[in-house]
């Protein structure tokens, strides 16, 4: 048996193990969510980078560009250079690590090209005439990238384009840069991601870690010790009321498991001793002749021994009936005074026998909302014992009366009474109090514990109050129609 337990559990824990733990679910989960962000803020980053970059490129381009124009001349024969020496100056003839090109060319004529600076040697910018206004883009020079812009000359009252200033720069260094930043922000989003994986890995592993202890725990415990209970977190958060929920759970289970195992226990020897005294009769009467008189005797003996298990079999039967968990009690609108006429009935015979005194008190309305075959039988079991326990002659008082929403039915007898440390206990199953009170007098224990339980499913109260030799009462309130 053990090693078929222990193969049902490396079954269920090579099961878990195909399985994502919630440790590894949440980080990745905020990994994710992470992951996210930083994308978002480092392409916000990387946009604003080259924004900036480009805009600062743009600017000093505009500023040569304009610096070109305003040298420029512009007249009825064409388009002439102010000076000459000035734009000698300003064609940049040096070639340095940051070089500016420009070029002037007529409107209309991208072959026509008037000026252009002369580190453009044979080279010249890409002039783009589907333009209409000044513009900023991107362009190659012999496969070099350049950033560039394209500025109208105007001329005449009615302004028309006559040429188009054309001024780069190179874009290496800035897309070095851009290309740079790219890899930095690639390479720091894969380490945050895997630190924040980590980090988040460990900090869930500490998080769930009362939760691995209540799993280990609860497959600890079984029927052999229930009574093991799971440690509670320091914190009060919603492990703790896991845990807590868990061992009240564990409290009920355990409680239910120890009273069916008491009723099993008892309910055994009940119905043992009345068949061990049958038994025993009969294999008396078998081993030798005896006169018919004591046969009788014996036989009946044997006949109200199985009639009180018989009973106690319909108890118990009944118990098991009413304790499913689909049964619903038919609730309707009856007098609860014919009921207990109906109950008085049946116990005419024992109530004649002992020359009882049955009082009946009835005050006001007594319509109820119950169901009717059950509360007869609570109040039979009732009415039961109080003559059962009654000595001769005496009083049983049976009152109803009609109290707020209440409809109350009290049957008080003059017996012995019932001990106060032990009345709390008078409505389990086969408890019976030990005394003289019960000593002559047959019956299981389960009558009251039927009372209690068909009591709590029709919201029906239930009270007890008994003292030493004078008495008990017992009160039903139950809902008036």
């Amino acid at each position: 048996m053990k090693g078929m337990g222990d193969g049902v559990k490396q079954k269920k824990d090579r099961r878990y193990g195909r399985e994502i733990s919630i440790r590894d679910r949440v980080a990745g989960l905020y990994l994710m969510v992470t992951a996210s962000l930083i994308v978002m803020v480092f392409i916000l980053v990387y946009v604003l980078v080259e924004h900036h970059v480009y805009s600062h490129i743009d600017e000093e381009l505009e500023e040569v560009a304009h610096e070109f124009v305003e040298s420029l001349q512009v007249t009825e024969s064409g388009l002439t250079v102010e000076d000459q020496t000035e734009w000698m100056e300003r064609s940049l003839i040096t070639v340095d690590f940051s070089p500016k090109f420009v070029q002037v060319v007529a409107a209309g004529n991208s072959t026509w090209i008037i000026k252009k600076s002369f580190n453009l040697f044979s080279d010249t910018l890409q002039y783009n005439p589907a333009l209409d206004r000044a513009a900023f883009y991107n362009a190659t020079i012999v496969d070099a990238s350049v950033r560039q812009v394209q500025i109208p000359v105007f001329h005449g009252e009615k302004p028309r384009v006559v040429a188009w200033v054309l001024a780069a720069v190179p874009l290496e260094e800035s897309l070095l840069i851009l290309s740079d930043l790219r890899m930095v922000l690639l390479v720091s989003l894969l380490a945050m991601l895997l630190i924040v994986f980590a980090v988040t890995r460990v900090i869930t592993g500490k998080s769930i870690a009362p939760l691995e202890k209540v799993i280990e725990t609860a497959e600890r415990i079984t029927q052999e010790n229930l009574d093991e209970r799971i440690e509670l977190p320091q914190k009060r958060d919603e492990l703790y009321r896991l845990a807590s929920t868990i061992n009240d759970l564990l409290n009920r289970l355990q409680a239910v498991y120890t009273r069916e195992r008491q009723f099993t226990a008892d309910a055994s020897h009940e119905l043992k001793t009345p068949l061990a005294s049958v038994l025993g009769t009969l294999e008396v009467l078998v081993r030798k002749l005896r006169n018919p008189a004591h046969y009788a005797e014996r036989i009946d003996f044997c006949i109200d021994e199985l009639r009180r298990m018989s009973g106690m079999v319909e108890q118990l039967l009944l118990l098991a009936r009413y304790d499913s968990a689909s049964f619903v009690p038919e609730v309707t609108v009856f007098d609860v005074r014919q009921t207990v006429l109906n109950v008085l009935k049946r116990v005419d015979e024992q109530t004649k026998e002992k020359e009882l005194q049955m009082i009946l008190e009835n005050d006001g309305n007594t319509m109820v909302r119950a169901d009717a075959s059950m509360l007869e039988i609570m109040i039979g079991n009732v009415v039961s014992n109080a003559v059962k326990f009654s000595g001769k002659g005496e009083p049983v008082t049976i009152a109803i009366e009609r109290k707020n929403a209440s409809v109350v039915c009290s049957v008080k007898d003059t017996g012995p009474g019932i001990p106060a440390e032990k009345v709390d206990r008078i409505f389990e199953r086969f408890y019976r109090v030990d005394e003289s009170r019960n000593a002559q007098i047959s019956g299981a224990g389960l009558g009251l514990a039927i009372v209690k339980k068909l009591a709590d499913l029709q919201q029906i109260t239930v009270r007890l109050s008994s003292r030493r030799n004078k008495g008990t009462t017992v009160v039903l309130e139950i809902p008036a129609a």
